[in-house]
């Protein structure tokens, strides 16, 4: 008893020491990394930080008649953790359309009982030369979307193992989640090869199964792969073909050339071509990718190819779009990455575009899904989006949002190696923040009342464990966090802060609690009060007017969320004017007295809250009697 409560004692007072380096509630497998050192609490990279990487060289096949991908790969994976591993955990993401698998998804609507199929059929997996039989439980277990492997011999730290597989699965069609078929001859293919999962400091094995909610985390690894297909298809992928001259004809040769120095869209291959009958050299198609997150590839024997460069003074990009003809609005979406670029170097983040070759596939239905140096977009008309919103654009605006969305994802979670199976507000979110920087701020108000919904846990909950809420922690209540960050910084700090969290953590696996440490860091502020209020505590964005009196407005925060807000005042004249308030004056409380100058003139006041999102707008609103 006397040994037991030392232990207890001895325990208490560790934890007392680490949580005393942060006021923000932490987990005990955070607080173990930071006792073992392998993070740092002022958001910097620990000297003894790991992460694990692979070799991957694969061999795939495409039959476009049957939707049938076979493929065999030699990996070889290096373990630069301090620990021995006695288990491998390989991830089958196509297993989600085997029939039984747990299905969650939202982003293609509701799920088609016809896109089941056997999932992923392993063939044969080699271990350290070894044969592993997947229905041996001493060898393997299965574990929904995953395979527990367990080698015969360890695998030592600083060591490497040679792994063998052999696999195949049917391409799902229409209907399908983030990677199928969209028609049946155009295909785009993602997280389709048995891959290694993340083991890091905090999680170890990443584990959580894949229902389609949450999305995915990747190590960084290196890429060697040949892609097979019929001689009538073009093939784009994460990056451009390393043996384009043994596979494309000439006139897409000398397209290629004048396209690299034009910085208008031209013809690749065009509608002409393809009523002519495409021919490749060969159908051998083979691509190197280094130090990436994962890597992606599509295809198809009707789409329209486009391309143009961009270049600034953070170097030069060639850009590309595939597209089907028939979907005319698509001829605008390279101008949409030529503009999208220009914003990140110039406003958001502000930081060089990682992928310096890039291309948007014209396949999804409803949005778009990021891919490392890829998109997959839907289709969107100036038409479609004024009756959608009732607001008169053109095709190039109709598409702009979506571009920029999804270029974001090359920075979050790409470039920094975020875990959005938990966490999807550091990458949607920032995503979904980018296009505040289209049209700034948003003179519009409407009613979000679902923010303040009982189900709506606040935003450290896991993403996974809330399948059906996750995206408004992800999106919206993300989105608003960065906005009011960014109002409560200003725009030069919060850059200063945003590029050393970029330089320290990119190709790396950051955590809340490194982006939030590198910015009180990099601030030379303890901001741990705004980080828990919105990102620990329960809460929503609502601030009502309590009264207007003697030049005097009062305010009420009646969610809790520390917002950025916009008081727009209407004077007797016609005139407006506006005023953004920082976050900060919520530190210490929830009523806010603001002084208005020329008080007798004023006919209304109303609150833009953020970007015109509010849980109740009856409240933001005064107007003389």
């Amino acid at each position: 008893m006397k040994n037991l409560t030392f232990i207890l004692t001895l325990g208490i007072a560790l934890s007392g020491t680490i949580m005393a380096q942060t006021s923000l509630y932490m987990p005990l497998e955070f607080q173990n990394a930071y006792k073992n050192g392998t993070r740092e609490y002022d958001g910097s990279v620990s000297p003894i930080y790991w992460q694990n990487h692979s070799d991957y060289k694969i061999k795939a096949k495409i039959d476009p008649r049957k939707k049938i991908l076979s493929a065999s790969a030699d990996i070889t994976f290096y373990n630069e953790s301090p620990d021995s591993l006695f288990e491998l955990l390989f991830l089958t993401y196509p297993d989600y359309y085997k029939r039984g698998a747990v299905k969650a998804g939202f982003f293609g609507g509701t799920y088609d009982p016809s896109l089941e199929s056997k999932g992923m059929i392993i063939e044969k997996l080699t271990v350290a030369g070894v044969d592993i039989n997947l229905k041996n439980e001493n060898m393997a277990e299965y574990n929904g979307t995953s395979y527990w492997v367990y080698p015969s011999t360890p695998i030592a730290p600083q060591t490497s193992v040679s792994i063998q597989v052999k696999w195949y699965y049917t391409i799902p069609g229409k209907g399908f989640e983030r990677s199928g078929a969209i028609d049946p001859t155009s295909m785009f293919i993602a997280y389709w090869y048995p891959e290694i999962a993340v083991r890091d400091d905090i999680n170890y094995w990443d584990e959580i199964l894949y229902d389609a909610s949450a999305e995915f985390y990747h190590d960084n690894s290196n890429y060697e792969v040949e892609v097979e297909v019929p001689k009538n298809y073009l093939v784009w992928a994460s990056v451009a073909p390393s043996n384009p001259t043994e596979i494309y004809p000439d006139y897409i040769i000398q397209n290629l050339e004048k396209a690299k120095t034009s910085t208008v869209a031209l013809p690749i291959v065009s509608e002409g071509d393809i009523k002519k009958g495409l021919k490749m050299k060969s159908g051998k198609w083979k691509f190197s990718a280094k130090n990436f997150p994962d890597f992606a590839f599509a295809l198809s024997d009707h789409f329209v190819w486009d391309a143009a460069s961009y270049t600034d003074s953070y170097g030069y990009y060639f850009l590309n779009t595939a597209y089907d003809p028939k979907h005319t609005p698509f001829k605008e979406v390279l101008k949409t990455e030529q503009e999208a670029i220009q914003l990140f170097h110039t406003e958001f983040p502000r930081y060089e575009f990682p992928y310096h070759h890039f291309t948007i596939f014209n396949g999804l239905e409803g949005g778009g899904m990021e891919f490392p140096g890829m998109a997959n977009n839907q289709s969107v008309s100036g038409a479609d989006m004024e009756r959608w919103t009732g607001k008169k654009m053109n095709d190039f605006d109709a598409n702009f949002g979506l571009s920029l969305h999804e270029m974001c994802h090359m920075y979050f979670p790409f470039l920094m190696g975020i875990n959005e199976k938990k966490y999807a507000w550091m990458d949607e979110g920032w995503a979904s923040f980018s296009e505040y920087f289209i049209d700034g701020e948003s003179m519009s108000q409407y009613p979000v009342a679902y923010l303040g919904d009982q189900s709506i846990s606040p935003m450290m909950t896991p993403t996974y464990t809330q399948p059906m809420v996750s995206s408004i922690n992800s999106y919206d209540m993300g989105s608003f966090s960065y906005y009011s960050l960014y109002h409560l910084l200003g725009k030069d700090l919060f850059s200063k802060c945003l590029k050393t969290y970029i330089d320290r953590w990119n190709h790396k696996h950051p955590t809340p609690y490194d982006f939030f440490f590198t910015f009180n860091d990099a601030s030379g502020q303890n901001l741990d009060w705004f980080w828990k209020n919105w990102y620990f505590d329960w809460g929503y964005p609502d601030v009502g007017i309590v009264e207007f009196k003697n030049g005097q407005l009062t305010l009420e925060n009646l969610g809790g969320k520390a917002i950025a807000f916009t008081i727009i005042v209407g004077y007797n004249d016609d005139t407006v004017s506006q005023e953004t308030i920082s976050p900060a004056v919520w530190k210490s409380s929830n009523i806010y007295t603001h002084t208005l100058k020329n008080p007798e003139a004023i006919q209304s006041i109303w609150l833009n809250t953020m970007t015109g999102c509010d849980a109740v707008i009856e409240n933001s609103y005064w107007k003389r009697k």
